[in-house]
């Protein structure tokens, strides 16, 4: 899996959230910083534990790095198994809903739906 999976699949980061230039450069930077606080975890656990960064799992350091305390000593991640070959198609599995986007802030339709 790519950086940019990693990003928008397991830190949930797929959607920007900010509506100005400024906010959106901030956000940006946060996520770059949170990537690469993961990312160092992931070196130094492969350092103590002999393996591969690849070979260890994101969301396994990712977890580590939400709970821990301070001092408290980096524990081995879990290794994932060896997949040669293992390639997964792009898609999704579940269809959208078919309702409209919502356009107007929720107390200007829920008015709408009462004087129906």
């Amino acid at each position: 899996m790519g950086s940019t999976s990693h990003l928008k699949q397991t830190l949930h980061l797929d959607v920007l959230r900010c509506k100005s230039v400024a906010g959106v450069h901030k956000e940006l930077l946060m996520i770059a910083l949170a990537y690469n606080l993961v990312r160092l975890v992931l070196l130094r656990a492969g350092q103590a534990q002999n393996v591969g960064v690849n070979r260890l799992s994101f969301i396994d350091a990712l977890r580590w790095l939400c709970h821990v305390r301070v001092g408290q000593p980096l524990c081995p991640l879990i290794v994932l198994p060896r997949r040669p070959g293992r390639i997964e198609p792009r898609v999704r599995k579940r269809r959208p809903k078919q309702f409209p986007l919502m356009k107007q802030p929720r107390p200007t339709l829920r008015k709408a739906l009462l004087q129906q």
